[in-house]
């Protein structure tokens, strides 16, 4: 169920991560105090130098210059000091906090997600997935500077000039008071309650965007295989003209706020000006008093106008950040127990004990009473038509799903409750269709492997006669396979993630089609290097050509999630059961 973030959610997301350094932070707020004094200290002595040179200029126009001018070098010693503390805080924020705070944020939330259920990642578009983590990233940065960084600013100064002008002149204090709470609080709620529903409805569309792009870009080989870039080009332009629409109105909001706020300012600055004339005219404020409200109107209103800006920028990143924040608050689907311990597999014994399991959404049951038993080192093979439960057999055990029912052990261990790190450590796979990442094939080939020699790399490349195709490749194992392994045909990719399950220590062994995409004499190779693999291994088959089985110490037909027959091939011929026809449709169809 899409869990409903709030403002106050995305704070504390940003906060997590700002707080990891509080010296840093204490620091910061520290020099951000002095630099609302220097700040304060700029209009004050502009004050002082304006009065200088009233109260002196017509007796003695000589002493109100040099006077003035003492000044006025005070006035660019404050105004330098504020500057060059203010870079040199900026540098240190974003150094020790800010940057941190986004890689942290990051790679959280990616390690959350890479941990989320196949289930959850085969029903979310991996273009949006990325798309948002992105966004999200960028967007802890404008809400630290807008939230933690310019407001806490904004609320240091502008307590300075309440507390000077309260003492000073309370009416003053007073208006100055009520203007900024106004214009603040109505900012506030204009953006919470007229930006923030737009704001949403735009991210939505722009992950939508990301989702769209991405698909497309990497469906394409489709697309040319059947000509369709017009009806892809089609696609995009509505997804973008919606995108665009979206933000345009998202604008409108933000200028019409924004208008709204000058107003305000505007009335702010006529009554400070019209009170300190008033002062003035009862003798009450000096000349200089007046240049300094003006003084402190001008820092006012450009600290204020910020506040506005602000507060749009962060009601906008907090939108962005609520998909990135709600993965971090998702319960992961299939997650360890509390003090899960590794696996120990040492034979690898397989038992399925009354698994019932369908999967999630779907009414139909995959197993309803499933029970097996696979000895350690014992090789089998499940065959039977699509459907069937095969695949799912396979998933169950590396506890990509979590079943409604039952027990599933190995080694009388049971598998929901070990680290799914050590379970599929313990497992290797080697997939109908192997998926690569577009990274080197030394990568590739060891990605599966704890620790692997140069040497014991290529063993396993000439044993899955991978080096066969790679001696013929300028870069050789530095070459770059492509998105998914695209540069490579599917026999490649095979022999590759062949060479992968080679460098695996594992003590069970899965073979889903791992041979269908060969030809007949790469098969032959293969087929003898499967069978150094095996040895000692508990090894499963998913097997569709059933000659590649014919060795299997035991063959078990699923159907309807039961096995309806069962035992070595030739026994199963002599049955002329479900198992026998399906080798007669196969024989027959190549005779």
């Amino acid at each position: 169920m899409k869990q409903k973030i709030s403002f106050g959610t995305v704070a504390k997301f940003v906060w997590k991560y700002y707080k990891r350094r509080p010296w840093a932070i204490v620091l910061i707020i520290f020099s951000m105090v002095i630099q609302a004094g220097l700040e304060l200290a700029l209009p004050y002595y502009m004050g002082e130098v304006t009065d200088r040179i009233a109260e002196t200029s017509i007796q003695d126009p000589q002493f109100a210059f040099w006077h003035a001018f003492e000044l006025l070098l005070i006035v660019a010693a404050v105004g330098a000091s504020f500057h060059i503390l203010n870079k040199a805080t900026h540098s240190f924020y974003d150094w020790y906090v800010k940057c941190p705070a986004m890689r942290d944020s990051a790679i959280d939330v990616f390690s959350t997600v890479q941990r989320f259920s196949s289930d959850w990642h085969n029903n979310s578009f991996a273009g949006a997935i990325v798309t948002k983590i992105k966004r999200g990233m960028y967007s802890v940065e404008k809400f630290g500077d807008s939230f933690y960084d310019h407001f806490i600013r904004v609320s240091i100064l502008m307590t300075g000039i309440l507390i000077f002008l309260t003492i000073k002149w309370p009416l003053m204090g007073l208006l100055f008071a009520i203007g900024s709470t106004v214009y603040i609080t109505v900012s506030i709620w204009m953006a919470i309650r007229f930006i923030a529903p737009q704001g949403r409805r735009w991210v939505k569309s722009d992950s939508k965007l990301g989702a769209q792009l991405a698909d497309s870009v990497t469906g394409n080989a489709t697309v040319k295989t059947f000509a369709k870039e017009g009806k892809e080009d089609k696609i995009f332009v509505k997804t973008t003209q919606s995108w665009m629409l979206k933000l345009f109105h998202l604008y409108v909001r933000f200028n019409s706020v924004g208008a709204f706020q000058n107003l305000v300012m505007t009335m702010v600055k006529i009554s400070l000006f019209t009170l300190a004339v008033f002062l003035w005219s009862e003798g009450e404020a000096t000349v200089g008093d007046f240049a300094f409200v003006v003084g402190i109107y001008a820092l006012l209103s450009g600290h204020l106008r910020q506040i506005g800006d602000r507060v749009r920028e962060t009601q906008r990143a907090a939108n962005d950040m609520e998909e990135m924040v709600e993965y971090s608050l998702t319960h992961l689907q299939v997650a360890d127990e509390p003090g899960a311990k590794p696996i120990k597999v040492k034979g690898g014994k397989i038992e399925l004990k009354k698994v019932r399991f369908r999967y999630p959404g779907q009414k139909e049951w995959v197993y309803k009473n499933f029970s097996l038993t696979i000895q350690p080192g014992e090789k089998i093979a499940l065959v039977g038509h699509s459907g069937g439960g095969k695949s799912t057999f396979v998933k169950l055990i590396q506890r990509l799903y979590d079943i409604d029912a039952g027990e599933i052990l190995i080694d009388d261990q049971n598998v929901a409750k070990v680290t799914q790190q050590s379970l599929r450590e313990s497992i290797a796979l080697v997939p109908q269709d192997p998926i690569l990442f577009h990274r080197t094939l030394l990568e590739n080939i060891s990605y599966g492997a704890k620790k692997a020699t140069k040497k014991q790399i290529l063993e396993a490349a000439k044993k899955a006669h991978v080096e066969e195709f790679i001696d013929t490749l300028p870069k050789k194992y530095n070459t770059l396979v492509g998105e998914r392994g695209v540069k490579l045909s599917g026999g490649q990719r095979q022999r590759i993630a062949i060479a992968r399950a080679m460098l695996s220590p594992a003590s069970i062994l899965i073979l889903d089609e791992a041979t269908s995409s060969l030809d007949s004499i790469s098969e032959k190779y293969i087929q003898e290097a499967l069978a150094v693999l095996q040895k000692n291994k508990t090894t499963i088959i998913i097997a569709h050509r059933l000659s590649t089985i014919k060795s299997a110490d035991r063959i078990l037909v699923l159907n309807g999630g039961k096995v309806v027959e069962e035992g070595k091939h030739s026994q199963l011929l002599k049955k002329k059961g479900k198992y026998a026809e399906l080798w007669d449709h196969q024989v027959g169809g190549f005779m």
